[in-house]
């Protein structure tokens, strides 16, 4: 009887040990929205690094003055790398050829997801992208206008934070690791006990 229920244990135990480590990998979505302004109007295209979400829409075309949203859904921390750009058309006028490089950083909150981004171009840093084209013979911008305000905390004061969410969850399934292998071990010795008791009880009542 004793070995049945030994035995229960242990298949019990396992499954419980993946179950809760899958469980604490689990969020709710957080959705970061990138915003585009395109003067004289135009197509923008963002184009996602390896292994980063893909936004609802990839392309927008905007009018003159109207300002335009990539939306992306987080499911996880990490940072995150875009490319965002314009892409010319047929008109006669001067397309702006910056190249935004985007980094999204999701970090965890006390179980809650939080997004913010760095947009660069060489050294500059803006929180929204905004492209300027042209109408040929005009004057052609010098830079575009530049806007280093964040909601929130900064995200390279993030970036320098050793500990994550992430880390913080591994430890946790670590932990649990190291206490489900404890009990583990320590049924398996009393199962090995338990066996080597009754193999020598049989022995004796054989002889």
């Amino acid at each position: 009887m004793k070995k049945i229920l030994t035995f229960c244990i242990l298949i019990l135990l396992v499954p419980g040990l993946f179950g809760f480590t899958a469980y604490a990998y689990e969020y709710q979505p957080v959705k970061y929205k990138i915003e585009v302004e395109v003067t004289l109007g135009g197509t923008v295209k963002i184009i996602p690094n390896v292994n980063c979400p893909i936004p609802q829409k990839t392309e927008l075309t905007l009018k003159d003055g109207e300002i335009g949203r990539f939306d992306i859904d987080f499911v996880e921390p990490g940072v995150f790398d875009y490319t965002v750009k314009t892409v010319p058309d047929d008109r006669d006028i001067i397309f702006d050829d910056t190249i935004y490089n985007i980094k999204i950083y999701v970090t965890d909150r006390d179980g809650t997801l939080e997004a913010n981004m760095i947009a660069s171009k060489g050294e500059e840093k803006y929180s929204r992208l905004i492209f300027v084209n042209t109408e040929k013979g005009g004057d052609e911008p010098t830079t575009n206008p530049t806007d280093s305000s964040y909601k929130g905390d900064s995200p390279l004061d993030i970036n320098r934070n050793p500990k994550t969410g992430d880390d913080a969850r591994m430890e946790l399934s670590f932990l649990f690791a190291m206490i489900a292998s404890a009990g583990l071990l320590t049924l398996s010795i009393v199962y090995l006990i338990d066996t080597r008791k009754m193999i020598n009880k049989k022995n004796k009542e054989d002889n």
